[in-house]
């Protein structure tokens, strides 16, 4: 949700990809619908796993459920720990408060990113 979100927010500033210590085969349908409802189009493709070298070519990484770097160590890229609880199995109306509060959370980190990208 969050690569989605800031797709759609940055355009083509930043290229967000969407990451995992444990990549799924594909999205979950309720996640699909629930980004549908706010008008964006989660494409069927196998999850990326994050490895150290994938996050070393970041800019940041945002770990929305777990602390990535306690899973797979220290990581050579800026670290944002968000604690979103894993969406699975949630209710349609508690997985919209999840996506609600990803989107205001991709709008802050946008316009850090402008910020700190205006300073450079």
């Amino acid at each position: 949700m969050a690569a989605a979100f800031v797709e759609r927010m940055a355009g083509e500033r930043y290229e967000p990809l969407s990451a995992g210590v444990e990549p799924a085969a594909h999205p979950r349908a309720e996640a699909v619908a629930v980004m549908a409802e706010d008008g964006i189009v989660i494409a069927d493709t196998p999850g990326t796993a994050l490895t150290p070298k994938l996050a070393a070519s970041s800019v940041r990484v945002v770990g929305l459920g777990c602390d990535v770097e306690e899973v797979c160590g220290p990581l050579d890229a800026p670290v944002e720990q968000w604690g979103i609880p894993d969406p699975g199995g949630m209710p349609m109306p508690e997985l919209r408060v999840v996506r609600d509060t990803i989107r205001r959370l991709v709008e802050r980190l946008v316009a850090r990113m402008d910020t700190e990208a205006a300073v450079r």
